[in-house]
């Protein structure tokens, strides 16, 4: 049997990269773990004796510019997207990725895919413009683009606080560059559509791993508010005016928020000053390992996660896997989780009074707590149970694509994204 070589372009790390890699040992260098979907996707994949999979991924600190090895039947081609000193040390300081060297990279990733010559290229994430810039380079490939958001979303203009208009041109000519796309959620389907009417979208689906058990420990905090970066994409700034006026009843109530500070977080900073909340939140920069994230979210009683661009944040998954009633945001995706019964407290975005409202109810009835979490914890057994074979998806739509990129073969309609099932 012919295996199919895969080209996975993505971003992550974990422990068992950064083992291999060489990397530089000072400050933040060492890395940390991100992306841990994509950690799930590859362990899934690598199961499968169909696939040779070769994945492709940048990774700040590294020593070398490209680093390439096997690991448990998977070869890895890293490369180092950062420039060169002192660009590179101011990027790391300030949490930048403007100066990254785009040119450079692409040349590396494009000699990659020369030398490994796939069957098919599957680019995770085009709102990234290293990943959607990388795709515009692939050529006489099959090219399946798995979109974790959309950047190209008009309501990203007033609900995250304006727009890179470079990341926005470049992601919708990756949209042109190939009609192969999945997506989650309806939102992003009906974007892509508008965008590309020719697109062929599948829906996104992933594996999902095991949770980590992490043991119960004392509660530290009423509130958590996690992601990877405090900003108002994620809804920090809503977080804190709830807060603000949460405290005017309740003035002990503590809110940790553990995430890396944005190039705003002076503003924030100042508004938490103005409302006196310096005694009511903690900000904790981000952990290294994901487990130890967890586990200091887990010192929370309840998760405030106001997104506002996610169709349902990873965040508020994990909360409910912990056992953390949440309080979020209307997007595209979260009324799902209500479908069947009540998993989440929904606010409108920007609505902080309603986000203070829930707070409060929460913190004074813990039988409405106990109902949350016992919804949760029905919901996601269902979806365990619906998305156990979701790698074997993953595996179709690959073949599907092939076959309809060299051959014409008609994509099969059960594999297509179906506005009922999303």
């Amino acid at each position: 049997m012919n295996r199919i070589k895969v080209v996975l372009i993505n971003s992550f790390s974990n422990p068992q990269v950064r083992e291999k890699l060489n990397l530089r040992t000072s400050g933040s260098l060492k890395g940390r773990d991100y992306g841990g979907w994509n950690t799930d996707i590859i362990n899934g994949l690598k199961q499968f004796n169909e696939i040779e999979l070769h994945v492709v991924t940048n990774h700040s600190g590294m020593k070398n510019s490209v680093q390439e090895f096997e690991l448990d039947g998977v070869y890895y081609h890293f490369y180092n997207p950062d420039s060169p000193y002192p660009w590179s040390f101011l990027d790391r300081s300030f949490l930048s990725q403007k100066r990254m060297n785009y040119p450079r990279c692409r040349r590396v990733v494009k000699q990659f895919i020369k030398d490994i010559q796939p069957d098919i290229v599957n680019l995770i994430g085009a709102e990234n413009t290293m990943r959607s810039l990388i795709a515009l380079d692939i050529e006489k490939i099959p090219l399946i683009i798995h979109l974790q958001t959309v950047y190209a979303n008009p309501a990203r203009i007033t609900n995250a606080g304006g727009i890179d208009k470079k990341r926005w041109e470049t992601e919708l000519k990756a949209f042109h560059k190939t009609p192969y796309m999945a997506c989650t959620g309806q939102l992003y389907y009906d974007l892509v559509k508008q965008y590309e009417p020719n697109a062929i979208i599948f829906p996104r689906t992933w594996p999902a791993a095991q949770f980590p058990t992490i043991p119960d420990v004392p509660k530290a905090y009423d509130f958590v508010f996690f992601a990877r970066y405090l900003n108002k994409n994620k809804g920090i700034d809503s977080a804190i005016e709830a807060l603000g006026e949460m405290v005017e009843k309740y003035p002990g109530v503590k809110l940790l928020a553990i995430g890396a500070k944005d190039e705003n977080w002076l503003t924030y900073e100042n508004r938490i000053k103005e409302l006196g909340l310096q005694n009511n939140i903690e900000i904790h920069a981000p952990f290294a390992q994901y487990n130890d994230v967890l586990k200091y979210v887990k010192q929370a009683r309840f998760s405030l996660l106001p997104i506002t661009m996610d169709v349902i944040s990873g965040t508020i998954i994990e909360s409910m896997r912990m056992g953390l009633p949440v309080i979020t945001c209307r997007t595209s995706g979260t009324p799902s989780l209500n479908k069947k019964r009540e998993t989440v407290l929904i606010a409108e975005i920007g609505d902080t009074h309603q986000l203070a409202t829930y707070m409060v109810d929460l913190y004074e009835h813990p039988e409405k707590a106990d109902l949350l979490r016992n919804n949760a914890f029905e919901y996601l057994k269902e979806e365990d149970e619906k998305n156990s074979h979701n790698i074997e998806y993953m595996v179709a739509q690959y073949k599907a694509v092939i076959d309809h990129y060299r051959y014409g073969t008609p994509i099969p309609q059960g594999l297509l994204f179906k506005s009922d099932n999303n």
